[in-house]
C-alpha cells in the first residue's frame, strides 16, 4: 500500500457518493467555465470556544433528533456498513485502529441530552471503542447466522442519552475471512461520511500495523461546525435564501392527491413497504445519453419522469418533489464526520402538454435554483411556507426521490488484506416511510434498480406496483422519444 492510497481512497469514495447537487454544480461550472476572477473563498469556520456552555445540535441534528423521539425503534435510523476482509487480519491492530478513531472524531464519541424540552450534544472522552468479536466457523449455516447477526445489530434500538451511537461488530466466517459491520445511527452520520470513515480506517489500520503513530486530529470537529451553524443563521445570506424559498413554493396546493386505497389516518404509523425493479442497460445508457444531450444529470432524468407519473395519477399540474442534498457547501466540511444532510423541494409547472425534452429543462432549471439554496435547513422552510401548519398531507412532506451510487463497491487492498464493502439487501425493503411515495434509485453501473417506498397506511402493495409499472413504462417511452409530449393530468 503506497503513502497516498487512503488519500486516493477518500477521493474515489467521494467522488462516487456525489450528491445530485454536487454533480450539477460540478456539471455546471465545467461547462461555463470562463476566464473570470475566481470568486473568493468563503471564511474558514473557526474552532469553538472552550467552556462556553451546552454544545448545540445542527439542524440537520436537531431534525434527526425530533424524527427519534417521536419513533425511537432504532431501525429506521440506523446506517449500517459492512464489508469483507480477506487475510491475515490482526485483531488486536483492528481494534487499535477504532480506537484511534474514536479519540480522533468527537462525533464518533458524542450523546445528546436535553434540557426543558432542549436537545444539545455532549462531547466525552475518548472511549475504548469497543469491537465484539465472534467466531461462526463452526456455525452450521455460516452466510446465514452471519446474515442474521447483522440484521439484529442493524435493528437495535439507540438511547441517544447513554450511547454508544456507534457500534462495530467484527464476524470470523473463515480462517482468512472476516465481516465487519459498523452501525452508526443517523444523528452522527451521513452517506458520504461512511465513505470517509472506512477510508480513514483503511489509514488507521496501516498505520498501527506499521508501528506509526495515530493521524493527527482534524482541524475542525463536528460540533465547531454545529456552533458556526447556529450563530450564522441570522445572517443576511441566510434570511435571503429562505426568502427565495418561500417565494418559489409559495401557493402551491394544499396537497397532491395521490391514488390512495385509504384514508389518511389521523397520525401516521410510519409503516412501509417497497415494490422495486431493475432498470436493464439499454434503458439505463439511453437516460445518461439524454441527461448529457442536455447538460442534467441522472437524477434530473429521473425526476422529470416522476413528476409525470404524479402529475398523471394526481390529475395536478403543480408538483413538488423533495430531494436530499448532502448539505456540505462550504469547503471546510469536504472530510469532516457527521451528519450534514437537508432537503431540497423541486417544484414544477407541468400545465399544458410539455415534450419531455422541455419538461427536462425546466426541471433542471429547478433543480439548480433549489440547490442554490440548499443550505437552508429544510425544516425552516417547510414552517415558513405552511406558516407553522405543515401536516403529512402537505407536498413539501409527501413525495420524495432518492439518489444513490454503489461506486464505493470495489475492493481495495491494504496491509495484506482485500477489503470489499458488501452490499447491503435493497435499503428501502421493508423501511418506515417517511413520505406518502419515495422513489429511490440506486446507480449500479450499467444498471440501476428503482424502489418505490409506499406508506402502507395508504396504499396497498398491488397499487404501489402499479404505480411503479407506470413509471417504468413512462421512462421507456419517454426516453425513447424524448420530444414525445408528456400529456395531460388524468382527473
Amino acid at each position: 500500500m503506497t503513502a497516498d492510497t487512503p488519500r486516493r481512497t477518500a477521493l474515489a469514495q467521494r467522488l462516487a457518493g456525489l450528491s445530485p447537487a454536487q454533480r450539477a454544480e460540478l456539471e455546471r461550472r465545467l461547462a461555463d467555465r470562463a476566464p473570470t476572477a475566481a470568486r473568493g473563498r468563503p471564511a474558514r469556520i473557526p474552532p469553538r470556544t472552550t467552556g462556553a456552555g451546552p454544545l448545540p445540535l445542527s439542524w440537520s441534528q436537531e431534525h434527526m433528533w425530533h424524527r427519534h423521539r417521536a419513533d425511537p425503534s432504532g431501525a429506521a435510523y440506523s446506517v449500517p456498513l459492512k464489508v469483507r476482509l480477506e487475510g491475515d487480519l490482526r485483531v488486536d491492530v483492528l481494534r487499535a485502529a477504532f480506537r484511534d478513531l474514536v479519540a480522533r472524531h468527537e462525533i464518533l464519541r458524542t450523546t445528546f441530552g436535553e434540557t426543558g424540552g432542549v436537545p444539545y450534544q455532549l462531547v466525552h472522552d475518548a472511549p475504548g471503542a469497543e469491537v465484539e468479536h465472534a467466531d461462526l466457523r463452526d456455525a452450521e449455516d455460516t452466510e446465514a447466522e452471519v446474515a442474521a447477526r447483522l440484521a439484529e445489530e442493524a435493528a437495535r434500538p439507540y438511547d441517544l442519552a447513554e450511547g454508544p451511537l456507534f457500534r462495530a461488530v467484527l464476524l470470523r466466517t473463515a480462517d482468512d475471512v472476516h465481516v465487519l459491520s459498523l452501525v452508526l445511527h443517523h444523528i452522527l452520520t451521513d452517506e458520504q461520511s461512511t465513505g470517509l470513515l472506512l477510508a480513514q480506517f483503511v489509514e488507521a489500520y496501516d498505520r498501527r500495523l506499521n508501528g506509526l503513530p495515530a493521524a493527527a486530529a482534524p482541524r475542525l470537529q463536528y460540533a465547531d461546525y454545529a456552533v458556526w451553524q447556529r450563530a450564522g443563521q441570522g445572517d443576511g445570506a441566510a434570511a435571503e435564501g429562505l426568502r427565495r424559498c418561500v417565494r418559489r413554493l409559495s401557493g402551491m396546493p394544499a396537497e397532491i392527491r395521490l391514488p390512495a386505497d385509504r384514508p389518511r389516518p389521523p397520525r401516521p404509523t410510519g409503516r412501509g413497504g417497497a415494490v422495486g425493479a431493475d432498470i436493464g442497460p439499454d434503458l439505463w445508457h439511453r437516460l445518461r445519453a439524454l441527461a448529457r444531450q442536455e447538460r442534467a444529470t441522472e437524477v434530473m432524468v429521473l425526476l422529470a419522469v416522476f413528476q409525470t407519473l404524479l402529475r398523471q395519477a394526481s390529475g395536478q399540474d403543480d408538483i413538488t418533489v423533495s430531494l436530499p442534498e448532502a448539505g456540505r457547501g462550504h469547503p471546510d466540511l469536504e472530510d469532516m464526520l457527521g451528519c450534514f444532510f437537508n432537503t431540497v423541494a423541486v417544484r414544477c409547472d407541468l400545465s399544458g402538454t410539455p415534450g419531455f425534452r422541455t419538461l427536462l429543462g425546466q426541471v433542471r432549471a429547478r433543480c439548480l435554483e433549489a440547490y442554490d439554496d440548499r443550505d437552508v435547513p429544510f425544516a425552516k422552510v417547510v414552517e415558513a411556507v405552511t406558516e407553522g401548519r405543515a401536516e403529512h398531507r402537505h407536498p413539501l412532506l409527501q413525495t420524495m426521490l432518492i439518489f444513490e451510487r454503489e461506486g464505493a463497491g470495489r475492493p481495495v487492498e491494504f496491509a495484506g488484506l482485500r477489503m470489499t464493502p458488501l452490499q447491503a439487501p435493497t435499503a428501502h425493503r421493508g423501511a418506515r416511510a417517511k413520505r406518502d411515495l419515495t422513489l429511490a434509485a440506486v446507480d449500479q453501473g450499467d444498471t440501476a434498480r428503482v424502489d418505490l417506498v409506499y406508506d402502507a397506511d395508504l396504499f396497498d402493495p398491488a397499487t404501489a406496483q402499479g404505480l411503479l409499472d407506470r413509471y417504468l413504462a413512462l421512462l421507456s417511452s419517454l426516453l425513447a422519444d424524448p420530444d414525445a409530449v408528456t400529456g395531460p393530468g388524468r382527473r
